[in-house]
């Protein structure tokens, strides 16, 4: 629903075209048009991404031992350099002697979180159906509103309608505050990392502009990418990205998701961020995903259908 919600301005702009002879696109032809369109963008984005990653996350296995041995000996350098010898080299001589059951115990994490990826596949197939799903309330809204309201009762129809326009506008208002948030942090991170000169700064702009949407999974999966590309730098360099996507999610979470989506939902920064905070309490990463849209459902529900009371009421 909420992706179908994010379409619908692209779909009715497509019907607005003029054809060669003055007709207009049909509505299911422009819904088929942008989620045709939409399936390709993510298969290329993921055709760029994934081997690049996958390359990246090779060297970076394979380099571990000697940046490992380097990074010990330049911490020793400065602790010598410094008096801190003494001190420090026992510390050293133990992480090296523990280096080679570290390394293998990231290289099991690591076939560990391949493995449950993999081991998801058929859940991530079942977002297959996802675009037939959109395309369905893009092109036939009116055909799957009647087909749904046919299993009520005649008399609760009419309630129905109306609770329709009230979580109709409070979803719209909530893709668009959201596609606003998207848009900035994609901008302000592939701005800042292309001014720093990381390699694929556009795509990992895009990356970021996506994960936003989902809270948690979103930053992790942005945060690798980021730091995988850094690597194929320097080590220092992917601390430096990941480091700076950090700072730069934080203020977002703090300054900027608030005070847009309180602009959009009509709801205050409060509300807004003690509803993301209570959703990721009750049900994790969906939660967080869930709050801002339900919190603008239930308010436009209350402000639509719930009883108006004067003012000696409310002081009462």
């Amino acid at each position: 629903m909420l992706l179908a919600f994010a379409l619908d301005p692209l779909v009715t702009l497509l019907q607005r075209i003029p054809l060669p002879r003055g007709e207009r696109l049909p509505r299911a032809g422009a819904a088929a048009i942008v989620v045709v369109t939409l399936v390709l963008l993510l298969a290329w984005l993921l055709s760029l991404a994934v081997p690049r990653l996958i390359e990246e996350l090779g060297h970076f296995v394979t380099g571990l031992p000697a940046n490992l041995s380097r990074l010990l000996d330049e911490v020793r350098q400065w602790a010598v350099a410094r008096g801190l010898g003494p001190y420090v080299d026992p510390a050293i001589e133990s992480a090296r002697a523990n280096a080679p059951g570290s390394i293998q115990y990231l290289g099991g994490l690591i076939a560990g979180w391949i493995g449950k990826l993999f081991g998801g596949i058929v859940q991530i197939l079942g977002l297959a159906v996802l675009p037939l799903l959109v395309f369905y309330l893009l092109a036939e809204r009116g055909a799957v509103l009647s087909s749904l309201l046919a299993f009520l009762p005649g008399d609760a129809q009419p309630r129905i309608e109306a609770v329709r326009h009230a979580v109709g506008r409070a979803l719209d208002s909530y893709v668009r505050g959201q596609l606003l948030v998207c848009i900035i942090m994609g901008l302000v991170t592939g701005g800042i990392l292309a001014l720093l000169g990381f390699p694929v700064a556009l795509l990992l702009g895009v990356i970021v502009g996506i994960a936003e949407i989902v809270p948690y999974l979103g930053f992790t999966v942005a945060a690798v990418a980021i730091g995988i590309a850094g690597y194929g730098v320097t080590p220092g360099f992917a601390l430096l990205g990941v480091g700076i996507y950090i700072v730069v999610n934080q203020l977002n979470g703090m300054l900027l998701t608030p005070r847009v989506m309180s602009r959009y939902l009509k709801v205050h920064p409060f509300v807004v961020t003690v509803s993301i905070l209570a959703g990721a309490e009750l049900l994790g990463p969906a939660g967080a995903l869930l709050a801002l849209p339900g919190a603008a459902v239930v308010q436009a529900l209350v402000a639509d259908l719930a009883p108006r009371r004067g003012p000696r009421e409310v002081e009462q």
